[in-house]
Formats: C-alpha cells, structure tokens, sequence
C-alpha cells in the first residue's frame, strides 16, 4: 500500500515459513503444503520485497519479521488444513476418506492441545525519496 507522502508499507506472510508438523514426517503437513500450492500466488513474495521497493526507487527499507503462532483455538490455521486437504482430494491425490481423517487429526491435535501452525509474516516500511 503506497500512504500518502510517498510511505510504502506491505504485511503478508513468509509462506514457505508454514509448519504444522509436530514431527518428521507429519501427514498434516501435506495439507499445508497443498494450501501454499493452491491458495498462495506467491509465496517467496516475502524475500524479494526489499530489492523490489528499491527497484521502484523506495529507500529506507526496513523489514521485520513477526512470528505467527497458533496452538489453542486454531481457526486459522484449521481452515488451511481444510482447504489444504480438499486441494489434495480436488487433484486426486487422496480420497475422500483420507481428506476427512486428515481434518479429524488436525481437530484431535487441537482438542488435545497437541496442535501446532506456524507462519511467519513481514512488515515492509519504505519511503519514495522527495
């Protein structure tokens, strides 16, 4: 978002930053992992933003990384699960059998406050030289 005066300012997830796993390796994870594939535009975005402010002409680029966790009342990352899981049945890669049992996990884990998900969002600042 470009503020008036010429301040850039961008918050969006480090996508490939995303776990749900609680070990190697986790089913869930391919869920999550579907949703990046599916749902993302770009998820290496993040990476790039300061060398593309600067190619826009931004200076004063600073990024900060804040950390996103949920692990009781996972809703969000639940929901990634979900979508996840019907990208991977949607493609054939599993039935619908183990679309629904991947989701009932995802949901023992949280009743069981055993659940983790992970992403890691970016702020942008930068300001168009006058």
């Amino acid at each position: 978002m470009l503020r008036p005066g010429g301040t850039l300012a961008v918050f969006d997830g480090d996508y490939n930053t995303m776990s749900v796993a609680t070990g190697d390796p986790d089913p869930l994870q391919a869920c999550a992992d579907a949703f990046i594939e599916n749902f993302v535009n770009d998820p290496w975005i993040i990476r790039r933003l300061p060398a593309m402010a600067a190619a826009a002409g931004f200076a004063g680029t600073q990024l900060r990384s804040h950390g996103y966790a949920q692990i009781t009342n996972p809703a969000y990352m639940l929901s990634i699960i979900d979508r996840g899981a019907d990208a991977l049945t949607a493609a054939a890669r599993i039935g619908p059998g183990l679309c629904e049992a991947l989701k009932s996990e995802a949901r023992r884990r949280a009743a069981a406050h055993s659940f983790y998900g992970h992403i890691a969002y970016a702020s942008l600042t930068a300001r168009k030289p006058s």
